[in-house]
């Protein structure tokens, strides 16, 4: 089945039809991948259907509180046998297989559940919807498709993942049908203030003395359209943090007046540097990580490019700013169009 064709229903009925599923999300989780997992395997309990929750990587410090989440066993490499022990694999949040750091999974039949653009298509079914707020949002849909309410745990975790990937519904994704999944999940028994404390008051000291030592680096191109900063390696040791207490971090250069797009690249080891996008408006960083192997959305996307930090620094501010000027004159051109 292609990805077009795969409905919220489709979904259901490929789970309904699974003994035992293996569910995992993207390296480095954040607030979808975690609540959309969570979400989905109460749906699939809900059938009879037994779960396992794996991840690469482990949580965020500010997300160590959502319901459920020490089900999540975090490993490096799937456990021995579990192609003979799950007869499904359901993959959330990855465009790529790759994404979910078990390449191994491909081992057993898929369910594609994601919401970026590009998705590959690795499936057995691929319930892909671009147009779609979250991914949590998406776990929503077939809970409703299989016409179960779904529980206050669930509803919460379903808010989390939706009220993360909006940016607490202020990113261009926080559309009409956000809107009405916030208020599906509310009346469920999502407590927006208690989401709102976790993920925003819960930051260790670690992360926020991480937080210090990045906003060091930052600066500031494009005549202040283009912010740029970076967490080296040396950062991590210094302030205690691990990798994941760089969530966050992005999202403060990007209310600086006047900044279009934000450029943050994280040394995890030698030569192999993360590198996450922001942007607003009509600036595609989803194109430009695409052309360093990575993806996302048309505002928020990442890749990983291996080469030291300052080359990559440069690289890949060179491009930001020549895709935020180049983006500025096409809407010149447009505007001045549509005055003639």
């Amino acid at each position: 089945m292609s990805a077009a064709a795969a409905t919220p229903a489709d979904a259901v009925a490929r789970l309904r039809r699974a003994s035992r599923v293996l569910v995992t999300g993207h390296l480095n989780p954040d607030g979808d991948s975690l609540g959309s997992q969570l979400a989905l395997a109460e749906l699939a309990e809900a059938f009879g259907v037994e779960v396992a929750l794996i991840d690469h990587d482990p949580a965020p410090a500010n997300l160590a509180e959502l319901p459920g989440i020490d089900r999540i066993e975090v490993r490096s490499t799937l456990p021995e046998g579990f192609a003979e022990r799950f007869d499904l694999g359901a993959v959330l949040e990855c465009s790529a297989l790759d994404r979910c750091g078990f390449p191994e999974i491909a081992r057993i039949p898929l369910l594609d559940i994601d919401h970026h653009r590009g998705n590959e298509g690795y499936g057995e079914i691929c319930y892909v919807d671009e147009d779609a707020p979250a991914a949590g949002e998406m776990v929503l849909r077939m809970f409703q498709a299989a016409g179960i309410e779904p529980s206050e745990r669930a509803a919460m975790n379903m808010y989390v993942a939706l009220t993360t990937d909006t940016g607490d519904f202020r990113y261009s994704n926080a559309t009409p049908r956000a809107f009405r999944a916030a208020a599906a999940l509310v009346a469920a028994g999502a407590c927006p203030e208690q989401v709102a404390e976790w993920v925003h008051e819960r930051r260790t000291a670690s992360s926020v003395r991480l937080l210090g030592e990045a906003l060091q680096t930052l600066t500031l191109g494009c005549h202040g359209q283009v912010a740029t900063l970076a967490v080296e390696r040396g950062a991590f040791e210094r302030t205690g943090a691990m990798p994941q207490d760089t969530d966050g971090i992005i999202d403060v250069p990007r209310t600086i007046a006047g900044v279009q797009a934000v450029l943050l690249l994280k040394e995890r080891e030698q030569g192999v540097i993360r590198v996450s996008l922001r942007s607003k408006g009509t600036i595609d960083v989803a194109a430009l990580a695409a052309r360093h192997g990575g993806g996302g959305h048309t505002n928020a996307a990442g890749c990983t490019v291996s080469a030291d930090l300052a080359s990559v620094r440069q690289m890949m501010t060179t491009e930001l700013i020549e895709m935020v000027e180049q983006t500025a004159t096409r809407a010149g051109i447009q505007m001045a169009e549509n005055k003639t």
